[in-house]
């Protein structure tokens, strides 16, 4: 292992995105080469810690940070065989979108401060994954907030930006109070920020507050991950974003909700969610289905696959509710699926990309026939997207067979009778969007479209070999979390 490497993960990305910021215009012509020298060195750090988790267990670092007579907190980093395969996806996607934004974002203004937001956006959800304790936890995930911010305002694909930003950050800022709220009140009643602690810490919060406690960070996380009815942010602002920034907000971003729950709620609050698993399972079936349904109504091509980030929500949080101690098997396809929808909704959105590139439209209607055009962002594409909906051997299959029988096993029976039906939507709108996208006549203005440049070719390929790689052999990334 590289020494401090959990730290250097997340550093990296910070002074590298300052310099750019610092530097400006000076290092304009190579602000994206940079960008993708730094975010691939973060993601060395995170991949040399392979062998020492494996062999020895998890990797704890702790530094000096604050020293009150009242407080005493270390800024810690926490890698084990939740945090490293999340934190790695984290990173390896975080590390492609820079490499696929010097083609895709080329000709666009304040290009050093486009790569400078975008690596502190890496790092703020780097930082989430690996933290130590609930305070570290809580800046860094407003750290996300910040820089995919100003994404979406200042690189926004439409004139409606500055509205859809403000949309994006009021939703998610309110979602961050509420958490905010929840860590604070663990603090006063167990006098610990710290992460490890928490398990044996919680027995100190009174019956009376549990639930107030709980469904605070609920909420928080809830409105990261888009869930129903908190979710009408997400088809703005990840339709709006340049796609290589949808392809980190879809991919990753919101995955960092699905990881507080299983960290924090589930090691915390494990009891509370066994009570409220009816109500949980429920809302994670009815995101599922309506998040489906939108997408079959969509005509756009980003906006399809935004409400299709919104369903995938719900077969997640369907995992991680039936979560019971003698029952993981749910929890385990859950964050399976953490890492497999990350993979295939980032290489959608890159398939996207290039479509958008190629034809400048994103409007279904106005495509069709392109597979013979543009073969490698189709094969590409229907790899996501027979993925996702659960297709093998590809890694979406194992993940959400997982999730289902982890809800027969938990004695969800009905309700998961219900979930599994609802993937034939999922089925139908991917299907539908193949089928119209690459198939079919072309119309007449497209007829010399050609396959994109080999800079936006590459990310997508390596993303298309993953998924295929881990439907072949799913033990990579469940011997981490299983």
């Amino acid at each position: 292992m590289i020494p401090h490497a959990p730290l250097l993960a997340v550093i990296l990305p910070i002074i590298s995105g300052v310099a750019l910021y610092v530097f400006g215009k000076r290092v304009e012509k190579y602000a994206g080469w940079l960008a993708t020298i730094a975010a691939s060195l973060s993601v060395l750090m995170i991949f040399s810690m392979v062998t020492d988790l494996i062999e020895r267990g998890p990797i704890h670092f702790a530094y000096a940070w604050i020293r009150t007579p009242s407080i005493k907190l270390t800024l810690g980093f926490w890698v084990d065989m939740i945090s490293f395969p999340i934190g790695l996806i984290v990173a390896v996607v975080s590390a492609l979108s820079c490499f696929y934004s010097i083609k895709y974002m080329k000709g666009e203004g304040g290009q050093a401060g486009y790569y400078a937001n975008l690596l502190l956006f890496m790092a703020g959800m780097i930082g989430v994954i690996l933290s130590a304790n609930l305070l570290q936890f809580y800046l860094f995930w407003e750290l996300m907030l910040v820089p995919s911010y100003f994404l979406i305002t200042f690189w926004g694909t439409s004139k409606k930006r500055l509205a859809i930003g403000f949309k994006y950050f009021i939703f998610t800022h309110f979602g961050s109070l509420c958490m905010l709220l929840g860590i604070l009140s663990i603090y006063v009643f167990t006098g610990t920020f710290d992460l490890a602690e928490l398990p044996l810490a919680a027995i100190a919060i009174p019956q009376s507050s549990i639930l107030p406690v709980f469904a605070l960070l609920l909420i928080g996380f809830c409105v990261k991950m888009a869930l129903f009815p908190v979710h009408t942010w997400l088809p703005d602002a990840h339709a709006e974003a340049p796609a290589p920034i949808s392809a980190m907000l879809s991919g990753v971003m919101i995955k960092c909700g699905a990881y507080a729950i299983a960290r924090i709620l589930l090691s915390g609050f494990g009891q509370t969610v066994v009570q409220t698993s009816d109500v949980l399972t429920a809302l994670g079936v009815i995101t599922m289905i309506y998040g489906g349904l939108m997408a079959l109504a969509q005509t756009d091509i980003k906006r399809l696959l935004a409400y299709s980030s919104i369903s995938q929500m719900g077969y997640i949080f369907f995992g991680l509710a039936t979560w019971l101690p003698d029952a993981t098997l749910g929890v385990t396809g859950g964050l399976f699926h953490v890492i497999n929808h990350a993979v295939c909704k980032a290489l959608l959105f890159m398939c996207a990309g290039a479509i958008i590139h190629q034809t400048g439209t994103r409007n279904i209607k106005k495509l069709g026939g392109l597979a013979g055009k543009m073969p490698i962002t189709c094969i590409a594409a229907f790899i996501g997207a027979l993925s996702l909906a659960g297709t093998p051997p590809l890694n979406g299959f194992w993940s959400e067979w997982m999730i289902f029988s982890g809800g027969i096993s938990s004695g969800k029976i009905l309700i998961t009778i219900v979930a599994v039906i609802s993937t034939v939507i999922t089925a139908g709108y991917y299907l539908w969007f193949i089928w119209r996208v690459f198939f079919g006549a072309t119309p007449k203005k497209l007829e010399n479209t050609k396959e994109t440049s080999w800079m936006l070719r590459i990310p997508i390929i390596v993303l298309a070999a993953t998924a295929f790689v881990l439907g072949i052999w799913p033990d990579l990334v469940l011997r981490f979390i299983a």
